[in-house]
């Protein structure tokens, strides 16, 4: 009784020291403790905190990390690592959609911006479709497909009913090369190039294909090399 006391006076502290001065105020191996206190009860939560920043090097890393990794750490079973992707989720969410609010094709660096927390994290090639009012506003965005590290298998028929669905007049194809440059492949243009004529057909304007890697995003309507497409 009197160790789960101990327990109890420490995290009312390590509480009240958020409470007090926000999350700034604390070192990481305390937040992670005390978002531990919400799944492992009666015990101590810092230790483990202390060993997971030393695995995984901060809290990025700690939330990026597998479920399977999490568990090897002495302490963290199924719901602290649950709670600890629940919680890298979450971020993920709450970026997206506070991004995708105000984000407006004008906006290169809105729109940059939008998509990097699109692909956070992904290592897969995945594609989608955005619809845009005619504001330019971004209002809707649509997963279409994932595949491997190397491709997607881009279905134009799932691109096409994914406009449609979007409710909007026009559209921007996005799609990511993980591991690779933000280039379009010959593949890419041709691709652009077959949607651009079927997307016309349904009163559909497909207004710019977008790639996404490490080192930037590649618009080709605003390329010079493949703006022409766009035409």
């Amino acid at each position: 009784m009197e160790k789960k006391n101990i327990h109890q006076q420490h995290r009312q502290r390590v509480r009240q020291r958020y409470l007090s001065g926000g999350i700034d105020s604390m070192p990481e191996h305390n937040i992670v403790e005390f978002l531990l206190f919400y799944c492992v009860p009666y015990k101590d939560t810092n230790a483990m905190a202390h060993d997971l920043i030393e695995k995984f090097g901060d809290i990025n890393g700690i939330l990026d990390a597998p479920i399977e990794e999490l568990q090897k750490i002495n302490g963290i079973g199924e719901n602290a690592s649950v709670m600890l992707k629940l919680m890298h989720d979450i971020c993920c969410k709450y970026n997206k959609n506070r991004i995708s609010r105000k984000t407006t094709i004008d906006d290169s660096d809105g729109l940059e911006e939008f998509l990097a927390a699109k692909y956070y994290g992904e290592s897969r090639e995945i594609v989608y479709v955005i619809g845009v009012d005619t504001r330019g506003s971004v209002i809707k965005c649509i997963k279409v497909c994932e595949g491997s590290p190397d491709s997607a298998t881009v279905d134009k028929r799932m691109i096409a009913e994914a406009a449609l669905s979007s409710g909007t007049s026009s559209i921007i194809l996005v799609h990511n090369h993980p591991g690779g440059f933000a280039a379009p492949s010959t593949a890419d243009v041709i691709t652009t190039r077959e949607l651009l004529s079927l997307l016309k057909e349904l009163s559909i304007n497909l207004i710019d294909h977008i790639i996404v890697a490490d080192d930037g995003c590649y618009s080709m309507a605003k390329s010079k090399k493949h703006s022409y497409l766009f035409l």
